[in-house]
């Protein structure tokens, strides 16, 4: 059963503003449709978004009722002004808390509009865990099995390319394009990241998750990111470590997306270095 945890963006630049005046676009090449599963089921997992100027208030719905419970506005989630002290959000604002999840169905496509202040840019990133996703076998472990292939641990320095469209994926960085350290055909476990510079999402794009894309919000309070994907399996019971092999790290290409323009930060992701290929889904 290939599980599966995907990550999409949206955005809109130089917003109409108004009440819900503005729908949001896929970030090419990501798609807002659900993916078509087979067994088990799917659910968003985690929902976060910036607006680069202003306050701001985002919905997201789908069509079916189980869902987001109606068409009208479904999820709402604001926006603050003035968080981390900055006159605008700059980095990515969680909207879905805690535990919440949003249950998602094949053949339904997410609508995301914003009430925004006139020519400002908004943009949001979430993620959507699949229990069986043909064709999409990711290499994802548990802690503990982390914990028990740990060898060694160590950070990946890359240079990220930001876009210079609000709200578009950067050039692709290769994952070894800055730091070469990796042992040759070895297995790593990434287990978070940190940031130079507030950033919406940090994205990855690798063969070792079925070509899938994953990551999360951007940030640089570490107790935020710096574990992010070890937490993620802490939070939801489920091995949602990613690992890949070394030999496939020129192929990893790495992705910032911001609802800024031209944002580079600098990055640098935690590893495990394992003693053996993990086994993926313990």
């Amino acid at each position: 059963m290939p599980r599966a945890v995907v990550l999409t963006s949206a955005a809109k630049a130089s917003t109409t503003g108004g009440t819900f005046a503005d729908t949001l676009t896929a970030a090419s090449p990501d798609s807002l449709a659900v993916a078509n599963y087979q067994d088990g089921g799917a659910r968003m997992l985690e929902f976060w978004g910036m607006d680069d100027t202003s306050v701001a208030e985002i919905e997201l719905y789908y069509s079916r009722p189980q869902s987001t419970h109606d068409q009208s506005h479904g999820i709402r989630a604001q926006i603050a002004s003035k968080l981390a002290g900055s006159a605008g959000k700059i980095g990515a604002q969680e909207f879905l808390p805690g535990g919440v999840v949003v249950n998602v169905y094949p053949s339904d496509t997410a609508n995301i509009l914003a009430t925004t202040t006139a020519s400002d840019n908004i943009a949001c990133s979430y993620t959507i865990l699949y229990d069986d996703l043909p064709g999409a076998a990711g290499v994802f472990i548990s802690p503990t099995q982390a914990a028990s292939l740990q060898k060694s641990t160590l950070g990946i320095y890359v240079n990220a390319v930001g876009s210079a469209t609000h709200g578009a994926y950067g050039t692709a960085r290769a994952f070894n394009a800055d730091d070469a350290r990796l042992h040759a055909n070895t297995w790593y476990a990434i287990l978070g990241y940190t940031t130079q510079l507030y950033v919406m999402t940090v994205s990855l794009v690798g063969p070792d998750w079925g070509g899938q894309r994953i990551g999360g919000p951007g940030d640089p309070l570490a107790f935020r990111t710096g574990s992010w994907f070890l937490d993620q399996s802490v939070k939801w019971g489920l091995p949602l470590i990613p690992c890949f092999n070394s030999n496939n790290a020129g192929s990893i290409n790495v992705q910032i997306n911001d609802a800024g323009a031209s944002v580079t930060p600098v990055l640098d992701f935690l590893l495990y270095e394992l003693t053996g290929p993990p086994t993926a889904g313990s």
